[in-house]
């Protein structure tokens, strides 16, 4: 059911850069702060329904910083609970996974990579739900803006494990995909389905697929249909906690673990081979290394399949201790740990290489009441970084209109109809606003010039003056 041609193309093009050390996109358990304490601004505090970034150079002391604030997808999906307020500050619940199939062959923005929620998404903007079985993005389409768009459905994953597809019970936990061999998924809960391999209790730390030859993609790589019963176990609950205790990982207290319990990131390893498995008589699959973390990782570390179980190493080194070196502190993925003895509070709850780039906003607050002056947090790329305001609808159930932009940073801009406009710092910096005199809806977003001539666009911002 796969097209072979695009399937060929974009395998082998992973292939050829199988050995990069990709940066990676995630979201963490709990609310953390960046090492480097992003200049004292708002951009150090990330959220577990926010995504963050991390390249692993230059070493010996990385820092992870915020890639997506929560203001920037309430920007792009709009008034999506119908409240007329357009910051909704629980929207997602917590970001569960993340997907980003063209991450190696292509810059990676907001509208492009997928995610999948731990709460549902209001639908009063999207004519499609975003729900915690759902992986999808937030684009711009035929229907305007605002809508959803599937990588992969809840109803397809429930037809995968042979299960009826209404109503809609499964939660997506994790998920990693590639072309040529499919996609890789856990569940958040333990579930019983049915499948080519038979009646099967799946359990939330199994790793399972749904393979390349079950799945008709879509022509830029989105899963359009599976063929029913399709799904296969990979590695069972207990084969996840074999390969934890072969790690030999140790949490933020320094407890070396032996177990997986829920199963919560996972990712390819492009760096690792590729097996072929046989997961029931009659089925075969080919799975590539993976990537993976658990809910008892606290700390921040990342494993591997490979070996048979061990912490993944990129760039600056093993993100996770070894068991009798004490804590994983968490600095490996750019995180702040609160102490010298006690690494970070989360673990990694999702997961994607990618190839991101930076230029931020957010206020130090969404909801003002006039007459005010507002302070605005930006990391910009530039030499020269202008932020721009618009007014928007104070109706329920509306979302701001973009335009097709340019840049690597954010696809679309907001700018146009501007009724003020401002030089802002480069780099970390604050801005604050003249005085906002009246109730209103505004979106800003900054353009700046970099020091290769090209012009970007920054993540966009609501704000909302009572």
């Amino acid at each position: 059911m796969s097209n072979p041609l695009t399937v060929t193309v974009v395998t082998a093009l992973l292939a050829s850069v199988a050995s990069a050390q990709f940066p990676f996109l995630f979201s963490t358990s709990q609310q953390e702060r960046t090492l480097s304490g992003s200049s004292g601004t708002v951009l150090r505090d990330l959220r577990p329904n926010e995504v963050s970034m991390v390249e692993f150079s230059p070493c010996p002391v990385i820092s992870a910083e915020k890639w997506s604030p929560r203001t920037c997808y309430l920007t792009m999906a709009g008034d999506e609970n119908n409240d007329s307020f357009k910051w909704d500050p629980t929207v997602f619940g917590t970001i569960d996974a993340l997907c980003e199939i063209l991450g190696p062959v292509a810059a990676s923005n907001q509208r492009q990579v997928f995610w999948s929620p731990s709460a549902p998404m209001g639908n009063a903007v999207s004519l499609s739900p975003l729900r915690p079985g759902d992986t999808g993005r937030i684009i711009k389409n035929g229907s305007g803006d605002g809508q959803v768009e599937y990588f992969l459905r809840a109803e397809d994953v429930q037809k995968s494990l042979g299960m009826p597809i209404s109503p809609v019970i499964v939660d997506v936990d994790a998920i990693a995909a590639d072309p040529g061999s499919g996609v890789f998924f856990s569940l958040d809960q333990d579930t019983v389905v049915n499948t080519q391999c038979g009646v099967t209790f799946v359990r939330d730390g199994d790793m399972l697929v749904i393979p390349a030859w079950a799945i008709t993609w879509t022509f830029d790589l989105r899963v359009a249909a599976v063929l029913p019963g399709c799904a296969q176990v990979v590695y069972t609950e207990a084969q996840m906690s074999t390969m934890v205790q072969n790690a030999q990982v140790t949490d933020r207290n320094g407890v070396c673990q032996t177990q997986i319990q829920d199963l919560e990131a996972l990712d390819i390893d492009w760096s690792g081979p590729v097996t072929t498995m046989v997961s029931c008589p009659g089925t075969v699959i080919t799975v590539p290394t993976m990537i993976f973390t658990g809910e008892l990782m606290t700390g921040g570390a990342v494993l591997t399949t490979a070996g048979g179980g061990t912490i993944l190493n990129r760039g600056c080194g093993p993100i996770g201790s070894s068991c009798g070196n004490g804590p994983t502190f968490g600095f490996s993925m750019g995180l702040q740990p609160p102490s010298t003895t006690q690494g970070i509070g989360s673990y990694i709850s999702a997961l994607t290489s990618a190839f991101p780039h930076r230029f931020v906003l957010e206020p130090k607050q969404h909801v003002l009441t006039a007459p005010v002056q507002a302070q605005i947090d930006s990391f910009s790329p530039g030499i020269l970084t202008v932020v721009f305001a618009r007014f928007e609808s104070p109706a329920p159930g509306t979302v701001a209109l973009s335009l097709p932009g340019i840049g690597l940073h954010f696809p679309d801009e907001y700018i146009t109809g501007n009724f003020f406009w401002s030089i802002i710092g480069n780099g970390f910096s604050t801005y604050t606003t003249p005085t906002i005199p009246w109730p209103c809806k505004t979106v800003w977003q900054a353009v700046c010039i970099t020091s290769n001539s090209t012009i970007e666009l920054s993540t966009p911002m609501m704000l909302d003056v009572q």
